[in-house]
């Protein structure tokens, strides 16, 4: 087997499909159908700079500048300029594919606006069901490559460990075990059927395309299957896990009721109100509505923290187009407001943030290569730098397309060649510190903490946790309270939602580290008690990972304490 793809939202379904259609010899696992992923439920868009945008001004460095912007300039600019650049080719791709976008009365692709970019760029399909046109279009044509035996797909199955095994390319000595993980390389996958049978598949190759963490929440926009399943894989085979403090919260989700709004509403000139009936959002930032979603978030956060409440009131939108425009431009959104007793036409909706997309993730390189040779990751799961401490509005679903695709064009023939430590042109490593988590907690806790003592953990218990002290604002003893929590629960996985489980609170205590290490607020990572930004390091802000430990980096820590007490 040439590769193993985990995961059925865009980026895996682009990679098996891209595979397949290369003659390799592929199969694609999802823990649930296919259609069960972020990449289905998401309202938002593709942000893409074609012809007709170039002739209306704007350009692909317009989209690298607003991305850079929205980022506060912790991007990878490389991947940047890469993934902009790119993007009109994958357009041509998925309508080559079976995708169909919206389009306006001349014919040609609709154009959208969303909140920190500076032109109309985003292309829709199906109104606000643009996830789920382009996932099916692709599943449709991932279907038709099983039929015709270019691709074996595997639902309801869940992967439970990634196989590893020493690598023979890797130099067998100490210093060389120390610094990284290259001593070893992935084969494969263990997994966990529906009928509790367990199975172990190999492969050249395995790519994570997982997904986000969003359930590690209780206010999330994300399906339930968002458990952060291939992160925490690639961290306890020992690939590094880089950026995971910068966290977005969508700023508008409903509440009561738990469906999210899609961004493009106020790009349509939707307003935020507070408790008085007043806009709030003008006095906070220049784009007011259409500010960073760090930044509308954080004001939402701020009024519903002194007591008030915030509405996403459209009504002046309706009003300007007529009766029935919101209904027709967002369909999905009316119907599914519906449900919930509200008409976005007619009544303000009560809205606060939820957790959304984590730009954090397994670090890789431009091709979606790992730190751990044979083990890539593309979509959210991955960290390729380009949505740096914030992403920007409709970039997710365009960096899944263009690193997935780039993954599988890139993949060696053989595995010995194009690993991730080995590639001399790569600079992803340089550009970002890779540490260890620390063993102890120094400093004070939260005295308000009130916590079971319970060690057996549910997932209310983390929800609780991390709503509380990893959320839009966070303290520095916030963090030591939780990671000290995180600390006495326990999980022994044996089903799929104890794997889950585990799962999460792996995320849960790195996330929790890699935000009191960062000592300092940037883009959607906000500490109240250090709220200045980072100063740059050699021209550059800094980057940090986390990496487990080896073996043999443990087997020398033990030495190193037992030297230190003798």
């Amino acid at each position: 087997m040439d590769l193993i793809v985990v995961g059925s939202g865009v980026s895996g379904l682009y990679a098996a499909l891209t595979a397949a259609a290369r003659g390799r010899t592929v199969t694609l696992l999802t823990k649930d159908a296919l259609e069960n992923s972020n990449s289905w439920y998401a309202q938002g868009g593709l942000s893409a700079v074609g012809p007709e945008g170039i002739a209306a001004g704007d350009s692909i460095t317009s989209h690298v500048a607003d991305t850079l912007t929205a980022g506060a300039q912790l991007n990878d600019a490389e991947n940047v300029a890469l993934m902009c650049s790119s993007a009109w080719a994958h357009v041509q791709a998925l309508v080559s594919a079976g995708a169909h976008f919206d389009t306006d009365a001349s014919g040609e692709f609709a154009r959208g606006l969303e909140a920190a970019h500076s032109h109309p760029r985003i292309l829709h399909a199906g109104g606000d069901a643009t996830g789920r046109s382009l996932a099916s279009a692709l599943i449709t044509a991932c279907r038709k490559q099983e039929a015709a035996g270019g691709l074996i797909i595997r639902e309801q199955v869940f992967v439970t460990e990634l196989i590893t095994t020493p690598n023979p390319d890797a130099e067998a000595s100490e210093a060389h075990a120390a610094t990284d993980h290259a001593a070893t390389r992935v084969i494969g996958v263990r997994t966990l059927g529906p009928d509790s049978s367990r199975e172990e598949l190999f492969a050249s190759a395995v790519l994570l395309a997982t997904g986000g963490s969003g359930q590690l929440y209780a206010a999330t926009t994300n399906p339930a299957g968002a458990t952060g399943d291939g992160a925490a894989l690639a961290y306890r085979a020992g690939a590094a896990l880089g950026d995971l403090e910068f966290i977005q919260f969508h700023p508008t989700l409903v509440s009561p009721g738990g469906f999210m709004v899609s961004e493009a509403v106020r790009g349509e000139g939707a307003v935020l109100i507070n408790e008085h009936g007043e806009r709030f959002m003008q006095e906070v930032h220049p784009d007011a509505e259409l500010a960073p979603r760090d930044v509308v978030a954080r004001a939402i956060h701020s009024v519903r923290a002194n007591g008030g409440t915030v509405h996403l009131d459209a009504r002046a939108v309706e009003a300007k187009h007529g009766p029935g425009f919101l209904a027709r431009r967002f369909p999905s959104i009316t119907a599914e407001l519906e449900k919930l007793g509200y008409d976005l036409g007619l009544e303000p909706v009560p809205v606060t943030p939820a957790a959304h997309y984590i730009m954090g993730g397994i670090l890789t390189d431009d091709l979606g290569a790992s730190t751990l040779p044979g083990l890539y990751a593309a979509g959210e799961c991955a960290n390729t730098g380009v949505h740096g401490a914030n992403r920007l509005a409709s970039n997710s679903l365009l960096e899944g397309l263009v690193f997935a695709w780039r993954m599988v064009v890139n993949l060696p023939m053989t595995p010995e060649i194009g690993d991730f430590t080995n590639s001399e042109t790569n600079k992803a490593l340089t550009k970002v510190i890779v540490t260890q988590p620390p063993r102890r907690i120094e400093g004070k806790a939260d005295p308000s903490a009130n916590f079971e003592s319970d060690e057996l953990l549910n997932l209310a218990q983390l929800q609780d946790l991390a709503q509380r002290y990893l959320g839009v604002v966070r303290t520095g003893d916030g963090l030591r309270t939780a990671l000290r929590q995180l600390e006495r629960w326990q999980v022994s996985p044996h089903d799929r939602s104890s794997h889950e489980l585990a799962n999460l609170l792996t995320l849960a205590t790195l996330i929790a580290t890699a935000a009191l290490h960062r000592e300092n607020s940037l883009g959607a990572h906000y500490r109240s008690d250090a709220p200045e930004p980072p100063l740059p390091v050699a021209g550059h802000l800094q980057r940090f990972a986390q990496q487990a430990p080896t073996a043999l980096q443990e087997s020398l820590q033990a030495q190193q304490r037992i030297t230190t007490l003798v």
